[in-house]
């Protein structure tokens, strides 16, 4: 298990370096960051999770200890090598290769028009602009069942997305054993909104 975090972080690292602004990132996400994400998912049992920009699967990892069934997680990575990582990893549940700013139409076959359970993202946003950064919330919000979190975890002190109209955001956690210190955004649709 030692070698394949190793070949992990060093595998994060060459990417983070290649192309920081679509990973970000120098490292994966630590243990202890990974389990205070997993924890903001629905407990409801049913309906799809989806992790934006998952990386190397540590987040991935703590969503299916959490309870999430792997046949019930759309992982979705624009980084080739760690979209072939992931679905060798694991294997059950759906990884597509694409832009997560693009989800919808990535995810559309497999939903089916069903709202989201929780939908978990780790990509980018602080260096995004808001026409960027809006429409994936409006989007997410959109696609989730009435109330459910959208996650966006980030470097940021402040919501590293703007709420719009009917979108209300909470900080749940800093996790500060995390290198660097990572701080987690809830966001969620107000109820006839």
């Amino acid at each position: 298990m030692k070698g394949l975090l190793a070949s992990d972080e060093v595998r994060f690292l060459r990417s983070f370096l290649a192309n920081p602004l679509r990973v970000a990132a120098p490292m994966p996400s630590g243990k202890r960051l990974a389990r205070a994400i997993a924890e903001q998912i629905d407990p409801e049992p049913g309906g799809y999770v989806v992790e934006l920009g998952p990386g190397t699967g540590a987040v991935t990892a703590a969503i299916l200890e959490r309870g999430v069934a792997p046949e019930q997680l759309i992982a979705v990575e624009t980084n080739r090598d760690f979209a072939a990582s992931l679905r060798a990893r694991f294997p059950e549940m759906h990884v597509l290769k694409g832009d997560a700013f693009s989800f919808r139409d990535l995810i559309a076959p497999i939903v089916d028009g069903r709202p989201l359970r929780t939908i978990v993202s780790g990509i980018p946003v602080l260096n995004r602009p808001l026409s960027v950064t809006g429409p994936l919330l409006a989007n997410a919000v959109t696609a989730l069942k009435t109330g459910a979190p959208f996650v966006q975890f980030s470097y940021g002190a402040d919501p590293p997305i703007s709420p719009g109209p009917g979108i209300e955001v909470r900080h749940a956690a800093t996790v500060w054993q995390n290198l660097p210190p990572m701080h987690i955004w809830v966001y969620r649709g107000r109820p006839g909104a």
